[in-house]
């Protein structure tokens, strides 16, 4: 155990000094403040006598509508009745998050591929630490880029002259939660597979088909529709981080700190089952590509 442990700390130490010596995430993360400041000065430019307009600015007007559709009227209205920065927030962080995410995906499958993998194990590590290694510095990089976006963003709203409202703080853990979630399927879809298109492609079609349920339960207006699709959450809902994540917010929006904890917890539960199911995996199927 204390050899796991110790090869771990390597592995994602190693990997973390690579991250920040490229310039992969740098740019990403300048991809996410760049989208934040377009985003929040779009937001002032929709400000009237009566408040935010969306259709005074074309990405507001787009973004409210698309999501209004998707999701229902009553999702844009919570999500903007705290102020912008919630959902420039997640928009924002969203390169970082899949980067990384995509990243790790690639990277094991290739390095699987190529004998990497294979030839790091043959040491004091196994193949759980070097995924675990992986995930931590994920976990890292994504809690110092929320970090950066959140000193961003609070700078931001001094110039703009606007307020973040508590909403915003509360979200921060669960998206750090839920990019911990990302990447532990990211791994799972690695291990499962053998190569890293055929990985990448596994989790891209989960990212898919949790954002597809997500959206079909909460914003179908035909009842035959809505019911298919509540029937299909309620099966696919139970390994989805994003569920996880809505019942945090909604716990949080309705004052129930028990929701708000509970989503938390069960969004740490669900990767660290994720995490385990690749362990099993991978000590059966060994590191070979």
């Amino acid at each position: 155990m204390r050899e796991r442990l110790h090869a771990m700390k390597v592995v994602a130490r190693t990997q973390l000094t690579e991250s920040l010596l490229s310039p992969g995430v740098y740019v990403a993360l300048g991809i996410g403040m760049g989208i934040g400041w377009l985003l929040c000065a779009g937001f002032v430019r929709s400000m009237d006598s009566s408040g935010f307009d969306p259709r005074l600015n074309g990405f507001w007007d787009f973004a409210t509508r698309a999501l209004s559709g998707a999701f229902g009227p009553v999702f844009v209205e919570r999500m903007f009745s705290d102020g912008p920065f919630l959902a420039i927030l997640i928009i924002s962080v969203a390169p970082v998050v899949l980067f990384l995410a995509i990243g790790s995906v690639f990277r094991f499958g290739m390095e699987k591929a190529t004998g990497a993998v294979e030839l790091i194990v043959y040491g004091p590590a196994d193949g759980t630490a070097y995924f675990l290694g992986s995930v931590i510095k994920d976990a890292a990089l994504s809690l110092g880029a929320l970090a950066v976006l959140t000193l961003y963003f609070l700078l931001l709203a001094w110039v703009q002259n606007l307020v973040i409202g508590p909403f915003f703080f509360a979200f921060l853990p669960v998206i750090l939660l839920l990019s911990l979630s990302l990447s532990a399927f990211g791994i799972l879809c690695s291990t499962i597979v053998s190569h890293a298109a055929a990985a990448l492609a596994l989790f891209i079609a989960l990212g898919l088909l949790f954002c597809a349920v997500m959206a079909g339960s909460l914003g179908s207006s035909v009842s035959s529709v809505r019911q298919a699709a509540q029937v299909a959450s309620a099966a696919i809902q139970w390994i989805s981080p994003l569920y996880y994540a809505a019942m945090s917010a909604r716990g949080f929006g309705g004052g129930s700190a028990l929701g708000y904890s509970s989503g938390l917890l069960l969004l740490l539960i669900l990767s660290a089952v994720v995490l385990l199911a690749s362990h099993f995996i991978i000590r059966r199927r060994g590191v070979r590509a």
